[in-house]
């Protein structure tokens, strides 16, 4: 097991009272770590942070990462590697055994906790955190061959989805039972190890397993929810986005038994319908409401809708 808890957490400075100090003392003492040569002109900024934590991946969301710190080695027995994912527009210079590496323009940074770490740097934001056991991850990516600080570039596709995969931790509602923290945790390691550099057995491991189709699945899940008000949405623009082929989209939504035009179709009716059914909902036209989930046919928005939902748009509205 990484951390001694598997929780959610979030904890914000200016609705508790804590102070900056004791807010960066919090988020130590949840990876085994001591922080120290904080700087003043952090104080005020850094106040929040949101946090879940499973047996093998942790996840942390700061509303903005410290410009200077010195992190201890681990205090407590965890080998762990942490990958630093800065915001765009941001920028992360980390130290660590003499070598210093630089993150800007979405790049990150991962390094292992075993030693001590040293950060600086003058244009600092929102940054997100996740850390995997060294263990997992050494038996799929050629860390001997990284040391034990590296880069990792923004354009590189699998970092992307792992990115993405990670972020998605933060939006789960409640703690995932322990299959689904152990199959979290497992896939976190495997897109990892494919951005880093997988070994032989890495390499076997990923083509054999769900972590590619499953990070993609969710990916596109998150680009079909930002689109959806687009009529002209389809599987190209997502395999644009995805920087894969339409087949290769077609291929992950099918391992689930879906289509993309039936997923993208459901997602707009089930926008639709919150949106009706919402306090707001009851004063705008159904006809705008319709054109902001992305129909430009109500003919086919009242027959989707009724062969879903049983009723019409209206029957929703009345039912306030």
């Amino acid at each position: 097991m990484v951390l001694p808890f598997r929780a959610k957490t979030a904890l914000d400075a200016g609705q508790t009272g804590v102070g900056f100090h004791e807010l960066c003392d919090v988020y130590g003492r949840m990876i085994g770590h001591r922080y120290s040569d904080l700087a003043a002109e952090d104080e005020g900024k850094v106040r929040r942070f949101s946090n879940i934590s499973l047996p093998e991946a942790c996840a942390t969301s700061f509303n903005q990462g410290l410009s200077r710190f010195s992190m201890s080695d681990n205090q407590n027995g965890l080998d762990l590697v942490i990958v630093s994912m800065p915001e765009c527009g941001s920028e992360l210079i980390y130290e660590q055994r003499g070598s210093a590496v630089v993150a800007r323009n979405g790049d990150a940074i991962f390094h292992a906790t075993s030693e001590r770490l040293i950060s600086h740097t003058q244009r600092v934001a929102g940054i997100l955190a996740v850390a995997l056991p060294r263990r997992k991850l050494a038996a799929l990516a050629r860390l001997d061959d990284c040391g034990p600080i590296g880069r990792i570039a923004a354009e590189n596709p699998a970092f992307r989805l792992f990115r993405s995969y990670a972020s998605s931790l933060l939006t789960l509602e409640n703690d995932p039972d322990f299959r689904l923290a152990d199959r979290i945790g497992d896939q976190l390691a495997e897109l990892l190890a494919l951005a880093i550099g997988a070994s032989r057995h890495g390499q076997d491991v990923l083509r054999e397993g769900t972590a590619l189709p499953d990070a993609r699945f969710h990916q596109a899940e998150q680009i079909i929810k930002r689109h959806l008000s687009e009529p002209e949405l389809n599987e190209a623009h997502i395999a644009r986005a995805l920087l894969v082929s339409p087949s290769t989209v077609r291929q992950v939504f099918a391992r689930r038994g879906l289509s993309v035009a039936s997923f993208i179709r459901e997602a707009r009716l089930a926008r639709a319908h919150a949106m009706l059914s919402g306090a707001d909902g009851h004063d705008r036209r159904i006809v705008d409401i319709a054109a902001d989930c992305g129909f430009n046919s109500m003919s086919a928005f009242y027959a989707g809708f009724r062969a879903v939902y049983g009723c019409s748009p209206k029957d929703i509205r009345g039912s306030l």
